[in-house]
């Protein structure tokens, strides 16, 4: 795209979208096995989950693999990374109502240790500026693109001028943004300040000691760094 200015050019590859997973929400957190416990605590919350009645029997077996393998210690946690689906509303006895509901897991992905999986509670409450464009430093200063995440994976991807804002997706470890909304209130100039824009392209996603979260293609790559609110 000769003659584009580059935050022209980040603005027009950020757009995205993709079909979400059948599989539920993918989290990382804390799994704990004993004779009293079969529990899974996923890190975006303070609350703790039964294993539910359909996570299928090789789901259960991996997980009581891997504590085995790792070790813990009596009633210590391991850390895995799930995709499943969590259930507040079904009722619960014995040692399972004790917890705030019900988790069934669709898919094991491992410890958290094991790979580079990339889980939506690694993004939300998050908010990243572009430090790099295809190795190449960028001064926030003068090109200050900041992808700013909310609850849910809401997203907003600002400049100072134009301002996107929807819903970003996770499948696998690749980003989507779907439909996002762009308000151009603040460029002078323009005639239609808002539009919906459906996406094009998913992004693979790397993460990077969770300060580094770099989205690429086959032909460009975005690193930025981590700069929460303060």
């Amino acid at each position: 795209m000769p003659g584009l200015p580059l935050v022209t050019l980040v603005f027009l590859l950020l757009l995205a979208a993709c079909a979400t997973s059948a599989q539920g929400e993918r989290y990382r957190g804390d799994y704990t096995y004993g004779h009293e416990v079969n529990v899974f605590c996923p890190e975006i919350n303070s609350q703790c989950y039964w294993l539910g009645p359909n996570s299928s029997q090789a789901v259960r077996d991996r997980l009581k693999q891997i504590y085995s393998d790792k070790k813990p210690g009596l009633y210590k946690p391991v850390c895995v990374v799930i995709e499943g689906v969590i259930d507040r509303d079904s009722p619960r006895d014995g040692f399972a109502a004790d917890y705030d509901g019900l988790v069934d897991i669709t898919s094991l992905h491992g410890t958290c240790d094991g790979g580079a999986v990339i889980t939506p509670g690694d993004l939300n409450h998050r908010r990243w500026v572009l430090a790099e464009h295809n190795g190449v430093a960028i001064d926030a200063k003068m090109h200050p693109v900041v992808l700013d995440f909310g609850e849910r994976l809401f997203v907003e991807i600002t400049d100072g001028c134009r301002r996107y804002s929807g819903f970003a997706r996770l499948d696998d470890n690749r980003i989507v943004f779907d439909r996002l909304e762009r308000d151009l209130a603040a460029c002078a100039g323009n005639e239609s300040p808002r539009q919906v824009f459906p996406g094009e392209t998913s992004w693979q996603v790397v993460l990077e000691e969770r300060d580094r979260l770099e989205l690429s293609t086959a032909d460009n790559r975005f690193a930025f760094r981590r700069d929460d609110w303060r």
